[in-house]
């Protein structure tokens, strides 16, 4: 299985002159990439950092970070994902448990990065060394040489660090090896298509801290030898300005995001019309009513559905364009990947559940994290033979299509039944007026919770309690309809920097913590 460095090397000889990278701060060659990395390489070691050691980046969206990560990749070391939305305690905790030989960071990160470093300096429990950090400017000066460098290291090694969300507790630090990078473009390449055509111009709109820009965006295309557009930030202006100046061919956002941009009017821009040819979407609930009108506004584009996780490197299974209009398989995450094998098990057990059951989402396959960093029993606690657990209700039809139903730890327990959060809002979804839709359980001394919902109505468009509850009975029984129902505007939804809503800061802003 091939590195990062592999993939360098091959498309330096494949693609020299085609473009890798293009953002805001500047275009580079697949050829000058791999030159600059291997120079990067060179500057790393010479300044004592060893393969396998952290390299700490603090950076957004840019080439700049495109090249750091690649270059990083090349030496042998680690490229350790930093978000820089935390606060300054975050980012001291991140430093204290990656242990970093070096930290490089935008010089825009200067305040945060000097006092996260003094919080470092004061924790009486920390024994690691304070890492030197190398601000933006000062990173050319690390650069050293020229001509191929190659660093001994194999596709198991570890290639990055990605965080994940939090959502339970303390962020913690995922390992993905070279081997998972690789598979995991692979996976894409086959499933999705994504990359293979040597025109595509992938448009990246999230965090590349986060392992759906870095991972499925960003290597995938640069394993496909194909070029990365990487948007500094995600807005409407940006993102029409970008598809029609670069003539993008496809991008990924979460199904809020594209109901934002469908709303606004983005995807019925000519440059939509004429360059665009796919759009994947995951990591929220998407209807068939969304579909219909993507479909509607763009004809010939293909609209793809995917779920994973970080620690599955990360994608799982994906609802292929060819099925997405297919009402029997509507609100269905779809079928595995090319190389990934996932069942859906009794939770505990690696007893498959039967055709409808409902159990817990097992993955095997190359994509897998190594583990978590520092974290040797909650990497025992998430497998269990082999699989993975991923924490994650489904059931799965007798054509092998997986339908997700709740968090294991999010399912909502109301008067001693179980009421799954996604099967709500999936038929509220449903209703023309809804734009988005939430499911929250709260402390109920009668029922243990009770189920509620937080609703957005699209512009221009009314619905009432009444009206909304009344729906979902149609389809569920009464002790899963939402006792209330609280509408607020788009912006009111705390969300991560991937997009995703963050259900526990939204129940606290509305009262409902119990």
């Amino acid at each position: 299985m091939h590195t990062i460095g592999d993939w360098t090397r091959l498309n330096y000889r494949r693609n020299p002159s085609k473009e890798a990278f293009v953002s805001f701060d500047g275009r580079v060659s697949f050829g000058e990439v791999a030159e600059r990395a291997w120079q990067l390489s060179r500057g790393l070691r010479e300044a004592g950092v060893k393969p396998g050691e952290v390299v700490g980046v603090l950076a957004g969206n840019s080439t700049f970070n495109a090249e750091l990560y690649i270059g990083i990749a090349n030496s042998g070391s680690i490229y350790g994902a930093y978000n820089w939305r935390w606060a300054a305690e975050e980012l001291a905790g991140g430093i204290k448990e990656s242990n970093p030989s070096l930290i490089i960071a935008e010089d825009r990160f200067t305040d945060l990065v000097t006092q996260a470093i003094e919080i470092l300096n004061n924790d009486a429990e920390y024994s690691g060394t304070i890492p030197r950090v190398v601000f933006e400017g000062e990173v050319e000066k690390l650069r050293i040489g020229t001509g191929v460098f190659t660093a001994e290291i194999t596709s198991e090694d570890p290639l990055c660090l990605i965080y994940t969300g939090g959502s339970t507790g303390i962020p913690k630090a995922v390992v993905l090896s070279h081997r998972s990078a690789t598979s995991n473009a692979l996976n894409e390449i086959i499933s999705c298509d994504l990359g293979n055509n040597p025109e595509d111009r992938g448009l990246i709109l999230t965090p590349m801290f986060h392992s759906a820009a870095l991972l499925c965006w960003l290597t995938t295309h640069f394993v496909a030898g194909s070029t990365s557009i990487i948007a500094q930030q995600f807005d409407e202006e940006t993102m029409i300005r970008l598809v029609e100046s670069e003539q993008v061919t496809n991008t990924f956002m979460i199904p809020n995001m594209m109901r934002r941009v469908m709303q606004a009017g983005v995807f019925d821009q000519p440059a939509f019309q004429t360059h665009f040819r796919a759009l994947h979407t995951g990591a929220g609930l998407l209807r068939m009513p969304d579909k219909e009108r993507f479909r509607e506004i763009l004809p010939n584009a293909d609209l793809f559905f995917r779920y994973g996780l970080t620690e599955a490197g990360p994608q799982v299974t994906r609802l292929h364009t060819r099925d997405m209009l297919d009402p029997a398989v509507d609100g269905s995450i779809g079928q595995e990947y090319f190389t990934v094998e996932a069942e859906v098990m009794i939770p505990g057990t690696t007893e498959i559940a039967a055709p409808g059951e409902l159990g817990e989402i097992y993955v095997k396959g190359p994509s897998l994290m190594t583990g978590y960093l520092n974290r040797p029993e909650a990497t025992a606690e998430a497998f269990i033979d082999g699989w993975l657990r991923t924490g994650d209700l489904a059931t799965r039809d007798d054509r092998g299509f997986f339908f997700f139903k709740d968090r294991l730890k999010e399912m909502i327990k109301s008067g001693g039944e179980n009421v799954y959060s996604v099967e709500v809002e999936q038929v509220l979804y449903t209703h023309p007026a809804v734009l988005e839709a939430v499911v929250l359980g709260v402390p109920n001394l009668e029922w243990d919770e009770e189920v509620r919902g937080v609703i957005v109505l699209r512009d221009n468009m009314t619905a009432t309690s009444d009206e909304l509850r009344a729906h979902v009975r149609k389809s569920l029984a009464g002790y899963k309809v939402p006792k209330k129902l609280e509408f607020v505007t788009a912006d009111f939804l705390p969300r991560s920097a991937a997009g995703k809503l963050e259900k526990l800061t939204l129940k606290s802003k509305l009262g409902w913590l119990g």
